[in-house]
């Protein structure tokens, strides 16, 4: 199921009530009044009845309801007696929260790395740090790193997003950038590292980096990268070095996105790490579609205008704080 398109977008109040409905209604306890008070509901405005089909497409979208509808059933056939319904609502009540954090969660994946890191940033905010061994940190949009900088090393974890480092030279210290099983250790230079959800790319601007992958037992593949070289590990291997244009590359350092015939996916990555909710794009010829242009770091809906002005992508803004991309049906070529 896809979420609907009309151009007249439900409101937020009538987005609330859809969704209490939704769940009042999956519940077996619900009545024949129940069911009537809700027809009459819908038969209010003519918004309510999209509000309704988005909300279950949005709640469908969420693995837990299962475990919630579950836990339920499980209350409902254990009620006895009066202490045990208080119990079963208790436990209705934790199941209920959980679900709040979890549907919270999946709105906003980076939520929990980002309240327990030492550097954060939410979706569409970037910072800017200095260390205190001198050395300066660009953080990218929803990104969190955790920082640990002592007499023998200094050595920083990139949890989620992107970062860029200007390392201050240390001959004694090295500098290292952790991200899962990829380590990247210098003396003195300036690169990149972003962590995307299946892979990490290290881009080196200038100097070298020593990029390898580390198993239990140490290094298990490894390669050195120069200036205008990326590198990116997937799945715990490690690729070939490339050679690219840094500048453009790391133009997000510098406040601009430059996309050069960039797939919907890639372009809806970038747009998550600009908005809060989720950017899902979905059709069968999303691979076709390919966006090209430079656009502020800022301005999302730049980025959205275009791909709907120049490209005909369908963009749909659901209750829930999520936009929905497809391409247009007809499209027969990039």
């Amino acid at each position: 199921m896809t979420p609907s398109a009309n151009d007249q977008a439900p409101d937020e109040a009538a987005a609330d009530e859809a969704m209490e409905w939704y769940l009042h209604l999956k519940d077996d306890g619900a009545s024949e009044e129940d069911r009537r008070a809700f027809q009459a509901w819908l038969d209010r405005d003519s918004r309510h009845a999209r509000a309704y089909r988005d909300a279950e497409w949005l709640w469908q979208e969420i693995e837990a309801p299962a475990r919630l509808m579950a836990a339920r059933r499980s209350a409902r056939s254990s009620r006895r007696s009066r202490p045990v319904r208080r119990a079963a609502w208790a436990a209705a009540a934790c199941v209920l929260m959980t679900m709040l954090v979890v549907a919270g969660v999946w709105r906003d994946p980076g939520l929990i790395d980002r309240l327990s890191a030492d550097i954060a940033t939410r979706p569409g905010e970037t910072r800017e740090v200095t260390l205190a061994d001198g050395s300066r940190l660009f953080v990218g949009a929803d990104s969190a790193v955790d920082v640990a900088i002592s007499k023998e090393s200094r050595e920083l974890t990139l949890r989620r997003g992107r970062l860029w480092v200007d390392v201050m030279a240390d001959g004694q210290r090295a500098f290292s950038v952790v991200t899962g099983m990829v380590h990247a250790r210098v003396m003195g230079t300036r690169f990149a590292v972003e962590r995307g959800r299946d892979a990490v790319a290290v881009t080196v601007e200038e100097g070298q980096v020593r990029v390898a992958v580390e198993g239990n037992d140490g290094p298990v593949q490894g390669t050195v990268l120069g200036a205008d070289q990326q590198v990116v590990a997937t799945d715990g291997v490690l690729g070939t070095p490339q050679g690219l244009d840094a500048s453009a590359q790391l133009a997000w350092h510098h406040g601009r996105l430059i996309f050069d015939r960039a797939s919907l996916a890639e372009v809806a990555v970038q747009l998550e790490r600009m908005l809060s909710g989720r950017v899902i794009s979905a059709g069968e010829r999303t691979a076709d579609v390919r966006l090209s242009g430079s656009f502020p770091i800022d301005d999302p809906d730049a980025i959205l205008s275009a791909l709907k002005t120049s490209l005909g992508v369908q963009v749909t803004r659901i209750p829930g704080a999520i936009i929905w991309l497809s391409p247009p049906a007809d499209r027969d070529e990039a």
